[in-house]
């Protein structure tokens, strides 16, 4: 009798350490729908597009095909204190065709690397990082968050934080289309 007892009281004691290791296990990663997948793609492949612009340093002949491929027309633009006659897609369209050719400033001659890419619904998050140089010259990551809003199979609607080192490149850089 006493030996059953201390065998259930050591099965018994196992118990919380079970019960912890269940809990602090990793969460089953979520699984985006159909639908969350194509617009996941939906952004990734309108970034390919403005990075292959770039890179052949085209930006200013297909700015055009780009917005009417990827962007609404009626494609709203949140960024503050930023407004442009026209519509938003427009405003893109003029800023994206005034790229000029020729080497890009550093930082932006390769395309950003993906830190994350999140699909909820008809919302998408992208967060890429660029290594930019900052005040004193010294290379340093910028992080930047794009969120889109998908509608009818184009993006809709757009937020950014766009840190200073790339919102305001200097003078003598080439601007980065928005």
């Amino acid at each position: 009798m006493v030996v059953a007892k201390k065998r259930a009281g050591i099965r018994l004691a196992w118990l919380p350490l079970l019960a912890g290791v269940a809990l602090s296990a990793p969460a089953t990663a979520a699984t985006n729908t159909p639908a969350e997948i194509v617009n996941e793609n939906l952004v990734v492949d309108f970034y390919r597009a403005l990075d292959a612009a770039n890179a052949a340093g085209t930006m200013a002949q297909q700015a055009r095909h780009i917005a009417e491929r990827y962007l609404s027309p009626v494609y709203i633009q949140h960024r503050e204190g930023e407004s442009a006659p026209g519509t938003a897609r427009e405003a893109f369209i003029r800023n994206a065709e005034a790229v000029p050719a020729g080497p890009q400033p550093p930082g932006m001659n390769q395309p950003a690397k993906r830190v994350a890419l999140m699909a909820d619904g008809d919302r998408v998050i992208l967060v890429t990082s660029r290594d930019v140089p900052d005040a004193s010259g010294r290379i340093r990551p910028v992080f930047l968050f794009n969120m889109f809003r998908i509608a009818g199979g184009k993006l809709a609607e757009h937020w950014d934080a766009i840190p200073a080192q790339i919102g305001s490149p200097p003078p003598d850089a080439r601007p980065m289309p928005r």
